[in-house]
């Protein structure tokens, strides 16, 4: 008779066909074919949870990579959706630190798959020499001032509905978002102090 601890014992795990292969290209070759795993969709959302500054498409292509190398030498899990929500971190993790190590060795040198991010260049009008040190200025900021960039200018939410979701108040929330648009050069500067003669009689 079948114990309980025999029947709580999952079933084993098995990779789906597209992401069984040879090798990693193999698996690479059947992901990018109709997306199965749906992770140019989970790149773009997940971008907009954890508030970093990529190109979802770059994203979308690391992510390609980085789930069929896991792939081949990985065993498959008995959670693939997790399991793939983790590869997604993971190619966000390499794309920051990759361009992070990039802008720091050689800011001069910048590759045409950078320049490439219509979200800053066409719609924030950045010149695409700019977008790496930008969204690597950016990324490197705390949590709070990259949630409120993407909660009011992504989202498109009211100030509003940001301040009654959030840690802030409005004063706090106005900071966070004018720290967050100075790395992308649209922050607004400081009014000077009141000239303290001004409105005197003289």
């Amino acid at each position: 008779m079948e114990t309980k601890e025999a029947s709580r014992k999952p079933e084993p795990a098995h990779w789906p066909s597209f992401l069984r292969g040879g090798d990693a290209s193999e698996i690479l070759a059947h992901l990018s074919e109709g997306d199965p795993l749906r992770l140019q969709e989970l790149s773009a959302r997940r971008l907009r949870e954890v508030w970093y500054l990529l190109e979802p498409e770059r994203v979308y292509l690391r992510s390609l990579a980085v789930c069929a190398k896991a792939a081949s030498k990985e065993d498959p899990p008995q959670d693939l959706s997790a399991w793939k929500l983790a590869k997604v971190d993971l190619a966000i993790e390499q794309l920051v630190r990759k361009d992070h190590e990039a802008e720091r060795a050689h800011p001069e040198l910048v590759d045409e798959e950078e320049k490439v991010f219509p979200l800053l260049t066409d719609s924030l009008m950045l010149d695409p020499e700019l977008v790496r040190f930008a969204s690597t200025s950016f990324n490197a900021l705390d949590a709070l001032p990259r949630r409120a960039f993407f909660e009011l200018l992504i989202e498109g939410r009211e100030v509003a509905d940001v301040v009654e979701a959030g840690p802030w108040d409005e004063d706090g929330l106005y900071e966070a978002i004018q720290t967050a648009l100075a790395t992308v050069a649209l922050d607004v500067p400081p009014e000077p102090p009141d000239d303290p003669g001004q409105g005197k009689k003289r």
